[in-house]
């Protein structure tokens, strides 16, 4: 292929050589870019125009943590056992036996990490298995089952 015939061009706008010199003609930066999340609009002094959800990049992402887990569970099995937002067709039965699995979950994460919590993951777990228990009860009363 002749030049007049290449439908576009490739050109190199890495910073840095492949021996991890600065390349030729590059100044770096005497400070990074500010970041545009943290930037305020003067003429906003409420910061009602910067207040808008910006999603966190991988590294400001939160870790997942034992109790954010075990709560993510609790939720589900609340959720099962309220009866709010159930697929349409799941009766009130399969919703209690759903629940008794996701506890029956926690019961045996509760068991496997004894001795390996922190005492605020104790007491996060020993209450969340204790309000969902009683729920649980509740609900499995009324229903007959």
């Amino acid at each position: 292929m002749s030049e007049r015939e290449k439908p576009f061009t490739v050109s190199d706008r890495r910073h840095f050589t492949a021996e991890g010199l600065p390349r030729e003609g590059d100044v770096p930066a005497a400070e990074p870019p500010p970041d545009p999340r943290q930037r305020r609009d003067p003429s906003d002094p409420g910061g009602a125009a910067s207040s808008a959800k910006v999603p966190p990049t991988a590294a400001e992402e939160p870790s997942a943590d034992f109790a954010s887990f075990v709560l993510s569970l609790a939720a589900q099995a609340g959720a099962l056992l309220g009866g709010e937002g159930l697929p349409e067709g799941t009766s009130p039965q399969d919703a209690l036996e759903g629940a008794r699995s996701i506890i029956s979950i926690l019961e045996m994460l509760k068991r496997k990490t004894e001795g390996r919590r922190t005492p605020a993951e104790d007491e996060v777990m020993e209450g969340l298995l204790f309000e969902l228990r009683m729920e649980y009860v509740s609900k499995a009363k009324a229903s007959g089952a």
